[in-house]
């Protein structure tokens, strides 16, 4: 069940602008993933992904009317203190 709660990412999302400036040495960043400002949400239609660094769109998915299963929970790390 604690799968869904881990990070399963396979193949990151990214602004394409934010990708160029990174690669090209533009930045400080030590990886893409610090350097991207992503929003990610729900829209009326489905859930996008907006760079905010360049106030544009990365991703809409469009869940064509379908209602999906969504899974709200996190794993948090006890403190025995």
């Amino acid at each position: 069940m604690s799968f869904n709660l881990k990070n399963n990412i396979k193949d990151f999302l990214c602004c394409s602008k934010c990708q160029i400036e990174f690669e090209s040495g533009m930045t400080d960043s030590e990886s893409l993933q610090e350097y991207s400002k992503l929003d990610v949400g729900f829209t009326d239609i489905g859930l996008q992904v907006w760079c905010r660094r360049h106030e544009i769109n990365v991703c809409h998915i469009d869940f064509e009317g379908n209602e999906l299963e969504t899974d709200f929970r996190c794993l948090l790390e006890y403190s025995n203190n």
